[in-house]
């Protein structure tokens, strides 16, 4: 088995990420070149005399990976039957907005389309039983609501939670759920305060961004109707108000600087109440391709908020939609070391299928999460009549085995963040499909090293991020 090594370069430093130690380590000109000689299978004597210094020490080892098994394998059973945490449950596929990009609007290779399709109070209760059942071990948990537009739902949503309240008495349960928050009214507010649900609104940026995407059926903008509707909760409901949260979608061609002015100028919505992300690519019938002006928003963006981690710039400053961001940085500094390769080992990515939010549809199918493709039947585990698909489960909680060989030699292994909805083949997991999601998560984790080693070059103290 060959040497797993990746070496790279910032401004300050040359550097060798060690896969086998999880660790990377600062060289010397002379060392990097030996290094990747070493990466690309080339090296000779005289290289490994110069690094004889760091073999010693346990680095640059040949690696001991054997066999691609997810640790959690064995216990998938026991997970199952009395830890799940969360579901999702999928009230409607009915939608009274038409967004252009939409997951259900027909430009993704198995996924469904909007329909008329509603989940009777009769699964409902059968979902809500088959979650109870299967969280006996887990004290606190989290019932979701989605759609379509789940809040067209509303008497079902209602009926959920009063059947949880009445035969669930013991059990504390958390109500989320996701809404393009066009149909809020004072009804559904009270509820909402009632029960304590948290709110995640779709909300683009401003109405001529939004508007361009989020359309009702009849193709006009839903942008006044969510703010009306948000003024009116934050005014007469600021506890519910301090539950919503936002998420922008950007999509391809949006000027994601106007976006992003918007919500640092926007006073109707908190410091970390926002997020965004980008269009899904997986399983997209159309080549979705972000501009330049994307990149020179994100960049200038993030390049402000490092320079504040190191104090060169006022964090009161830094984005609303971009607080976040050093998190994902700091978290991959905190699993580094911590995150050897064993003989027999799994990349990253995959969650525990069934077991962390998996989500009901309508009928009853039982998906792992939310963000799957529905028509899928390798995505299909169970239904909440006859239990979990376990060979599925299994398959997706090692999807690893897809790429096999390429998973032994790969630098990312312990970082890689693909699970099976970057695999989707329809009726089976695919390699070509994985193969191909592969080099962006490659790309993603060397730029957050190069970021950590830049970071660590000016001072940057690392220990004052907790993990907790």
């Amino acid at each position: 088995m060959a040497v797993v090594i990746k070496t790279f370069e910032t401004p300050g430093g040359k550097y060798v990420y060690d896969r086998e130690m999880g660790s990377v380590l600062s060289v010397t000109d002379d060392e990097f070149l030996a290094c990747k000689r070493v990466e690309k299978g080339e090296a000779q004597d005289a290289d490994w005399q110069l690094l004889e210094k760091y073999k010693v020490q346990g680095y640059l080892k040949e690696s001991k990976l054997k066999k691609i098994e997810h640790n959690a394998t064995r216990y998938m059973k026991h997970h199952l039957n009395g830890h799940m945490s969360q579901m999702t449950l999928q009230t409607n596929q009915t939608c009274n907005l038409r967004c252009s990009y939409c997951t259900y609007g027909g430009k993704y290779e198995h996924q469904r389309t909007h329909a008329n399709k509603t989940m009777s109070i009769e699964t409902i209760k059968k979902s809500v039983d088959f979650f109870m059942e299967h969280s006996r071990g887990v004290e606190e948990v989290t019932m979701s609501f989605y759609g379509g537009e789940a809040l067209l739902e509303i008497e079902r949503i209602k009926a959920c939670v009063d059947y949880i309240k009445e035969a669930y008495k013991g059990k504390v349960v958390r109500y989320t759920i996701t809404t393009n928050g066009t149909v809020i009214n004072k009804e559904i507010i009270d509820f909402l305060e009632k029960c304590d649900v948290g709110m995640v609104i779709s909300l683009d940026g401003p109405k001529e961004i939004h508007d361009i995407n989020r359309v009702f059926e009849d193709g006009s903008g839903s942008f006044d109707k969510i703010m009306d509707n948000l003024q009116y909760i934050k005014e007469h409901h600021p506890e519910l108000f301090t539950r919503v949260r936002f998420l922008a979608t950007i999509a391809p061609g949006t000027d994601f600087s106007c976006v992003n002015e918007y919500f640092n100028v926007a006073d109707i919505m908190g410091q970390d109440s926002m997020a965004y992300n980008m269009i899904n690519s997986y399983g997209s019938k159309e080549n979705i391709v972000y501009d330049d002006l994307y990149s020179i928003t994100y960049n200038f963006n993030y390049t402000k908020v490092l320079l504040s981690a190191l104090g060169l710039y006022d964090n009161n400053k830094i984005s609303k939609l971009f607080h976040s961001h050093l998190l994902t940085v700091e978290r991959l500094y905190e699993r580094l070391t911590k995150r050897p390769v064993y003989e027999i080992d799994h990349h990253g990515g995959p969650c525990l299928p069934g077991v962390m939010r998996p989500m009901v549809a309508v009928d009853g199918t039982i998906l792992p999460c939310e963000r799957v493709n529905e028509e899928s039947e390798i995505m299909k585990i169970g239904h909440i009549d006859t239990g979990f698909d376990m060979d599925k489960i299994d398959a997706m909680l090692n999807v690893g085995r897809l790429t096999d060989i390429e998973c032994k030699t790969c630098w990312g292994f312990q970082h890689c963040g693909l699970c099976v909805s970057a695999c989707d083949g329809g009726g089976s997991l695919s390699k070509k499909v994985k193969l191909n999601n592969c080099y962006l998560q490659l790309e993603d984790t060397l730029n957050n090293l190069k970021t950590i080693c830049l970071l660590l070059e000016n001072g940057y103290d690392f220990s004052k991020f907790n993990m907790a």
